[in-house]
């Protein structure tokens, strides 16, 4: 093992894995980059819906020939980002043996993680009830979109519908533009693995100290309702409704995201006070336009946004975007050149903290990987494995409960309680 996980805080802590999408493996995901061995679980009949759902490869490299969803089933982007590290037991939880098996993991795991709907866990017996006498220390987290609590428990909760009720989707949207808009990619589930990953490191922390495990009920719908904070208060106090600014900003003026010279290339500026504004005139050559009365105050500004944003792109888009942040940075304004993938895999800055990393992939060969949140800068933590092919590690993980042996897990194999393909057919 490397030296720099043997040093981790969560080494020799055991994580298994029911959960499926993005927050709970983001969940997991960081508690392997602490140190934690986790253990994945999926059924051939009911696997992982992140390998297939979202279909960024389309084809059989070299060919003309579209993937089947068993070739779909390891090679999803997604999916290999957020499952990095773990390894993967496929088993049957609907049949008793498939079951059993679980029940032998939990008895010496330490953290137990799922988001799946409330009824699942409850139809299979492996909710808190049916596993914490098995494991008295255990950390059970129940990681969903509205909690389990009525009225709405059993709500389907994917990433838009808990954005949507949080309330942020509210507030979110183009300037002076009746439509909400969406803020990304189910911007709920990596906020609500966040605030799970709190709440999970002090229950450790607690089972550690009193031997004594906890039930965590995190809702996703709740840690993205926090952020909503200073506008539900200002409605509450003033009865006052935020209007949707785009990327304006209610004190700073000028703020926008400026078109920079080349195809699709963008430079974000923000213009706090005063001194920023001067500051700006003179990174900008101190045109005539920036030096009238007009634009002498803040009021000024925000009133003139229109004809300076005009300004300000005639100048923007004559220049490369980096080469404007550096500027503008360098006099003191904030400035930004926004980035898209490809560059962000050349940045200076991220590579020299180490956020890339290149591993194999027996799927598709060479791949790159986000490496751990909590391990860079000079001696960035390696990524020790890829994320694992479907049922990869069933004879490994099978191997380390009582009563196992070969004959043993070539029957679970031949009687379809274990498996290394998704029971899917067609497209």
């Amino acid at each position: 093992m490397d030296w720099r996980r043997d040093r981790l805080p969560l080494r020799g802590l055991r994580v298994i894995d029911w959960s499926v999408y993005w927050a709970g493996p983001y969940l997991s995901l960081m508690l392997h980059d602490l140190g934690a061995e986790v253990i994945k679980i999926e059924s051939p009949s009911s696997w992982d819906p992140m390998r297939t759902v979202i279909d960024v490869n389309r084809g059989v490299r070299g060919t003309a020939r579209p993937m089947t969803p068993q070739e779909r089933s390891n090679v999803n982007q997604h999916f290999n980002e957020w499952n990095r590290g773990k390894r993967s037991l496929a088993v049957e939880l609907r049949e008793p043996r498939g079951r059993h098996i679980l029940l032998d993991l939990v008895a010496n795991a330490d953290v137990f993680i799922e988001n799946h709907r409330p009824h699942v866990k409850d139809k299979l017996h492996i909710a808190w009830g049916d596993l914490r006498p098995l494991r008295p220390s255990l950390v059970y987290v129940s990681l969903s979109g509205y909690g389990q609590t009525l009225p709405d428990r059993n709500a389907m909760a994917l990433g838009s519908p808990v954005e949507v009720a949080s309330g942020l989707f509210s507030l979110n949207g183009y300037l002076n533009e009746p439509t909400p808009a969406k803020t990304g990619f189910s911007y709920g589930d990596p906020v609500g693995a966040l605030t799970a990953l709190s709440a999970t490191l002090l229950a450790i922390r607690e089972a550690r100290r009193t031997g004594e495990g906890r039930y965590l009920d995190v809702a996703l719908r709740d840690a993205l309702a926090f952020g909503i904070g200073a506008a539900f208060i200002d409605w509450s106090m003033n009865q006052r409704e935020r209007p949707r600014r785009g990327n304006r900003h209610e004190v700073y003026a000028p703020q926008g995201v400026y078109r920079a010279l080349g195809e699709d290339e963008w430079v974000a500026i923000s213009v706090r006070d005063d001194a920023d504004w001067r500051a700006f005139g003179e990174a900008l050559g101190s045109p005539a336009w920036h030096s009238g009365a007009a634009f002498a105050t803040a009021e000024g500004r925000r009133s003139g946004h229109d004809e300076i944003d005009a300004q300000i792109e005639a100048w923007t888009s004559t220049r490369c975007a980096r080469d404007i942040e550096i500027a503008l940075q360098e006099a003191g304004v904030p400035a930004a050149a926004v980035l898209n993938y490809r560059q962000l895999r050349r940045d200076p800055q991220l590579n020299a903290r180490g956020m890339f990393q290149e591993i194999p992939h027996p799927a598709f060969g060479l791949e790159v990987r986000s490496a751990s949140l909590f391990e860079r800068g000079n001696f960035p933590q390696p990524i020790d494995r890829h994320a694992p092919m479907f049922g990869q590690h069933n004879d490994d993980v099978l191997a380390g409960l009582p009563g196992m042996d070969d004959a043993s897990i070539a029957a679970l194999r031949r009687d379809g309680i274990i498996g290394e393909e998704i029971l899917a057919t067609g497209d």
